[in-house]
């Protein structure tokens, strides 16, 4: 419920109210064009807002919030291309004043106009995460990777680290599972608003909250404040919940020890696969704990309006002598007209088998999906400047479910400078000469009447000549070099395009591989730009990584050392060799005493331990 004075809540409860609205329509050049309650024409406009489906509350949602309006307006639709539209609603207080309440920020994605009439439609900022997701590995905390999507699709996020973890799970590290379904932005908020069992929507002032479903009454709805109103029977209630584990293909179930209410189907989780076994326990536990707080009876109804409700608060209803409660999970508000707000649930008594039962096969439904094409892309985040010494420009690494095949495919934006060298030639050319005669004293003269004659003359033209550039590159797979195909490419100065490929077959089932490109010149300069190399593995059956190892792979090239100084009226000339060493591994035993019992029932019980470590190698007494 969007905070507001009480004043506010006094007035808005009258019989009847003075109040207008008003908005701004803000153009790509961020030039403001204002209008009033009065340029809008009666009946047309509305705000529509969800957190949940039609027929069944839900935990993760990201629907986006509409509106649409017409206006009395002269303004040039093609001008209305990327323009945003803010909406204001203002209440006249008893003391005179003027309270405003801020409805929204919306992209305006259609304008029609006809000839007097301009008519408006749009969504809130949720639709700006419908952007390709192309992360195939990340971690972080929720706080952590809510502030890495709304940068990637410019959109506020308007909640601190601590509103974040205030949720369950709100500071355990987040992982994906590599076998995931997230294709965009607004995909991986899901999963993220999921694990901590919340839903996720666009403020009123146009940022990124995640919310829980109201715990404490924000509002009273009278009988005459209502219009019509429709109530249910029954109250919904969650007591379990239902998580696959994409790993062992099998379905969790978590209840209370009093399982007679609904279950919640929280399908595959990519966010929750990863770790100990422990860990994926914890964090469903913590989710049951959190939605079986939900409950509420479900309800729909139109009313005279309060604009400051908020999907996900929780309402009082007075029926007849008693109060119900309710969750709002969606509301229109209707501009100078009626709003209608709604409560979706289930009856826990007939939904109870098919909670229990059919919904253990949901997630697994979506994991028959194995078959299906995975790719795993990689693109550079550092530049590189290639040298003469091979330069691992690409490395990807993935796991095999079972004896697959797969395709190596990549394209690198090359920037080349060639070496250049001069050349000298011989160039001949034909000279005309004028002809001269000699007289009588020695003296050459021109005659009036001369002649022509040609002649071949050399000379030594100087020019610079570019060296092509010569690329080779070299396929690492699984640490092993592929000797057999090694590419080379030459090329001239300027920009150019390597496309590279490569199928790697025979993969084994369950195992990690890895497949790296080296490139190394053997003359010029050559420069790849950050997100200039971009490559993928794709195939079927190909599943995430496994547990780390615990290995460090660098790339690092060494060159010779060479001391050569005067030491002692004596050259120093040394050549220092740089070697791996595997630690040894310490084997420990334990030994432990005897347990002493005495007594029986009331008697006393003691006990004796020692404790001794050895190392077996070299039989050290290490404690």
């Amino acid at each position: 419920m969007y905070p507001t004075s009480n004043e506010y809540k006094t007035a808005i409860k009258k019989n009847s109210r003075k109040f207008y609205w008003t908005g701004n329509i803000i153009l790509k050049d961020e030039t403001i064009i204002p209008f009033t309650n009065k340029d809008i024409l009666k009946g047309s406009g509305y705000i529509h807002r969800s957190c949940s489906g039609s027929s069944e509350l839900e935990i993760g949602t990201v629907y986006a919030g509409e509106f649409g309006i017409s206006l009395f307006s002269n303004i040039d639709r093609y001008s209305l291309e990327d323009s945003k539209i803010e909406l204001f609603y203002h209440q006249e207080l008893e003391s005179k004043k003027i309270e405003t309440i801020p409805m929204g920020i919306f992209d305006v994605t259609e304008a029609n106009r006809s000839k007097k009439i301009l008519e408006l439609k749009g969504y809130d900022y949720m639709l700006r995460f419908d952007k390709n997701f192309p992360v195939t590995d990340t971690f972080g905390t929720a706080f952590e990777l809510l502030s890495f999507s709304c940068e990637k699709c410019r959109v506020e996020l308007g909640m601190t680290e601590d509103d974040v973890k205030a949720f369950v799970n709100g500071e355990e590290v987040l992982a994906i599972y590599q076998d995931h379904d997230i294709e965009t932005y607004r995909d991986f908020i899901h999963y993220i608003a999921s694990t901590l069992g919340a839903f996720a929507g666009v403020s009123r002032d146009g940022k990124l909250v995640l919310k829980k479903y109201g715990e404490s009454i924000s509002t009273e709805i009278k009988t005459r404040e209502r219009f019509s109103s429709s109530i249910s029977d029954f109250k919904t209630r969650y007591t379990a919940i239902n998580s696959t584990n994409a790993k062992t293909k099998i379905a969790e179930y978590y209840s209370l020890e009093n399982d007679d209410g609904l279950t919640m189907n929280l399908g595959i989780n990519p966010l929750m696969q990863l770790g100990l076994p422990e860990k994926r326990k914890r964090m469903c536990e913590v989710l049951l704990t959190e939605i079986c707080k939900i409950h509420h009876t479900p309800f729909d109804m139109v009313t005279i309006g309060d604009p400051s409700l908020d999907v996900g608060d929780r309402i009082a209803i007075s029926y007849e002598e008693e109060k119900i409660e309710g969750l709002i999970t969606d509301i229109e508000y209707k501009i100078n007209g009626k709003h209608r707000i709604l409560g979706v649930g289930k009856n826990p008594y007939l939904s109870k088998a098919k909670s229990k039962n059919d919904k253990n096969i949901v997630g697994l439904l979506n994991q028959i999906e194995s078959e299906k094409l995975v790719v795993h892309a990689y693109s550079n985040y550092s530049a590189f400047n290639l040298s003469s010494t091979d330069t691992p420009v690409i490395r990807i690494e993935f796991a095999s479910n079972k004896e697959t095949e797969a395709i190596f495919n990549a394209s690198i934006l090359l920037n080349i400078i060639c070496d250049t060298e001069e050349k000298t030639r011989k160039v001949s050319r034909k000279v005309k000469k004028q002809v001269e005669l000699l007289n009588n004293d020695g003296k050459s003269y021109i005659p009036p009447k001369f002649e022509e004659k040609e002649e071949v003359e050399e000379l030594d033209f100087i020019e610079n000549i570019e060296i092509p550039t010569r690329l080779v590159i070299t396929y690492v797979f699984n640490d092993t070099k592929i000797e057999h195909h090694i590419p080379k490419e030459t090329y001239l100065s300027g920009d150019h395009i390597l496309n590279l490929f490569y199928p790697l077959t025979k993969l084994q089932e369950k195992t990690m591989n890895n497949f790296s490109v080296l490139i190394r010149l053997e003359s010029g300069q050559a420069m790849i730009g950050k997100d200039n190399a971009i490559a993928a593995i794709s195939g079927q059956s190909l599943g995430s990584t496994e547990a780390w190892d615990g290995k460090l792979k660098i790339d690092e090239s060494w060159k010779k050392i060479e001391l050569s100084h005067s030491f002692l009226l004596r050259k120093l000339k040394a050549e220092y060799k740089v070697e791996r060493q595997v630690p040894r591994p310490l084997v420990f035993d334990e030994k432990v005493g005897r347990f002493k019992y005495q007594g029986l029932m009331l008697g006393k019980y003691t006990e004796e331990i020692n404790t001794e470590f050895k190392d077996k190698e070299e039989g050290n007494d290490q404690g």
